[in-house]
């Protein structure tokens, strides 16, 4: 059954940012809005809830109600390992996953390839003609009905490149890249850059050896989930400050075949919460709905992959992967010629995720995509421009947020202050520990790479 969705008036986006990031780890604020600030791209990652907010839903076809990831854009499609060792290339983030019209997945992902076509090499024309050949594929691929997986031997381009790197990597180049051996044991790299020490230590220590614990038990190897090593996290972007961890276990054996174990805060979607019209399940918790989307919607599943709380904390555990493994837009724009490939493969995966989760939980039946498929293949061009509108919004608010920003905004900069006794992780701080003076002087432009 399609649904329609009025037009919803947007509150003002530096509250909105502020609101969403409030209550988040004030080390990682000053780190993430400085990216935020930088980049399109990383705007575009780090606002997802903007650009939900920013959907004129009414003014397209009617799509009908599926599950979407809620945050589909060209970086949140990777490799992974499932539990049966098998390397696979999916969609890759769940956390913003909700019930709502699969247009909403398809123009952002749409919109994120006009996004990045600079980081790509892409003039305007040329990406408006990549928007039209991924939105082909998405179409085709719902109209066909029926839903496949890319595998090694029939993936094209990048995907193909990569899917064949991931199954040759060893966990070993992963361990010596996160982790050192001291002594005969293994410790996790407090770097700064991808790890930092946690804080509240007893506590995290208690609630990380509680999940490994339920991990042995569900997956009947209390070994392998021993316990080596604990640190912060840091990864992702629309995400960076909510309490991550990963935890160095005992593997299949000590130092070289240890294993690392993503543990991770799940908080409500912002896809839901931008499009309240749309009504959802009720969920045990935040966790529960990112796993429960995820499982029906790929085609396997992440080593590991579990929902659980930690006091009434919900948490999304699963065995950590490597982020070389996604496909990053120097890679993408190194082989031109491979580009259109590449994302048209993106599209049809999309398709495949709401196709295997169709009449689940509320969601349209197959049929109902199979008939938006078509409408998708008749009148294509008026998805092309909406794909622009997307970039466009996303275009002017990040302008304005990266005006605001060097302009010292209290609104913004006071997440980013760490309080006297901060129960965050401890870490560098001193860019984050500016005064009121120094963030109001003369708007600095600071960059992370």
């Amino acid at each position: 059954m399609a649904s329609k969705a009025p037009s919803s008036a947007s509150p003002d986006p530096i509250n909105l940012i502020a609101q969403v990031n409030r209550g988040r780890s004030p080390q990682l604020m000053q780190r993430k809005f400085d990216a935020m600030a930088h980049d399109r791209f990383a705007f575009l990652r780090g606002t997802a809830m903007l650009g939900h907010r920013a959907l004129d839903l009414a003014a397209l076809p009617a799509a009908p109600l599926g599950w979407v990831c809620g945050d589909l854009h060209l970086q949140n499609f990777g490799c992974f390992r499932g539990l049966n060792r098998l390397v696979y290339f999916d969609l890759n983030d769940f956390d913003e996953a909700a019930r709502l019209p699969v247009s909403v997945d398809l123009l952002r992902f749409l919109g994120s390839i006009c996004t990045a076509a600079p980081d790509m090499g892409l003039e305007r024309s040329a990406a408006a003609s990549m928007v039209q050949l991924a939105l082909a594929a998405y179409a085709s691929a719902l109209a066909r009905g029926k839903a496949f997986w890319l595998e090694r031997e029939t993936a094209i381009g990048a995907i193909k490149v990569l899917l064949k790197q991931a199954g040759e990597r060893k966990r070993l180049s992963l361990l010596a890249a996160r982790s050192h051996v001291v002594g005969s044991r293994r410790q996790i790299k407090l770097d700064g850059v991808r790890y930092l020490p946690v804080s509240g230590r007893a506590a995290v220590r208690a609630h990380i050896g509680h999940a490994l614990e339920l991990l042995a038990s569900r997956f009947g190897d209390r070994e392998f989930f021993r316990k080596r090593d604990i640190a912060f996290r840091i990864a992702g972007m629309g995400s960076l400050g909510v309490p991550r961890y990963v935890a160095l276990v005992r593997g299949k054996g000590d130092p070289d075949r240890n294993a690392l174990i993503d543990v991770k805060k799940a908080v409500a979607s912002s896809a839901a919460q931008a499009l309240p019209q749309y009504a959802q399940p009720a969920w045990p918790n935040e966790a529960a709905r990112v796993v429960g989307v995820q499982d029906i919607c790929q085609a396997a599943s992440p080593a590991f992959l579990s929902a659980m709380t930690f006091g009434a904390v919900p948490f999304v555990v699963r065995e950590l992967q490597p982020v070389e493994d996604r496909v990053t837009l120097p890679r993408l724009g190194r082989r031109i010629d491979r580009l259109d490939q590449t994302l048209q493969s993106m599209a049809t995966l999309a398709a495949y995720a709401q196709l295997r989760s169709a009449g689940r939980m509320g969601a349209a039946g197959v049929d109902d995509l199979i008939e938006f498929g078509h409408e998708l293949r008749a009148r294509p061009r008026r998805w092309g421009e909406a794909a622009r509108a997307v970039d466009a919004a996303n275009s002017a608010a990040f302008a304005n947020f990266r005006t605001v920003w060097q302009a010292g905004d209290e609104r913004l900069h006071r997440l980013c202050e760490v309080p006297a006794s901060a129960d965050g992780p401890r870490g560098p701080s001193k860019s984050v520990a500016r005064g009121s003076a120094a963030r109001k002087s003369a708007g600095t432009k600071r960059r992370e790479r």
